[in-house]
């Protein structure tokens, strides 16, 4: 199975493609990535709360929010703004030593930058709507790829609830 949810109030938790190849990830991570989010969420009140880390054998190496609203460009999600900054950090093409680690499931558009930049652990906090995100992928695409990422969903409180208040406050702005 390429997808795995893992309950976040465990201690730790481990994702690993190998045995031998385990990247151990704690609460921490999760906690820092969290009350960044939430900052990032009350400064950026007309982005979508989509904020993204990578980390580079267990370094953190880049992180980005979201930016489609402030550059007026759909091609400005999180994710690929993330991981050009990574590969720029770490001069490479592919990030295969590399966890993402996102609020929201990537989209089909990010899926693709994810795909192509070989990232091998997609860690996302709140499931996107079915068939809008890297989970959706079909099979016969994922089989036709030679590289396809360990998907991870950790739903979280926080992560669930910035985009609740994030779309009540547009749909009352726009109603």
């Amino acid at each position: 199975m390429i997808s795995k949810n893992i309950e976040s109030d465990s201690i730790t938790f481990q994702l690993s493609t190998k045995e031998d190849s385990v990247i151990r990830t704690d609460n921490k991570i999760l906690s820092d990535f969290l009350n960044k989010l939430e900052n990032l969420v009350t400064r950026y009140r007309e982005e979508i709360p989509s904020f993204t880390r990578i980390y580079h054998k267990e370094k953190l190496i880049s992180e980005t929010f979201n930016e489609v609203e402030k550059k007026s460009d759909s091609s400005f999600h999180s994710e690929i703004l993330c991981i050009r900054n990574a590969k720029e950090k770490l001069k490479t093409r592919y990030l295969a030593d590399c966890m993402l680690i996102t609020s929201l499931e990537p989209c089909l558009m990010c899926a693709g930058t994810i795909l192509l930049s070989r990232i091998p652990k997609v860690v996302y906090l709140l499931p996107a709507k079915q068939g809008e995100g890297i989970s959706s992928l079909s099979i016969e695409m994922i089989y036709s790829r030679n590289f396809f990422p360990e998907l991870f969903c950790i739903p979280t409180e926080i992560s669930k609830n910035a985009f609740k208040s994030f779309f009540k406050v547009r749909r009352k702005k726009f109603n």
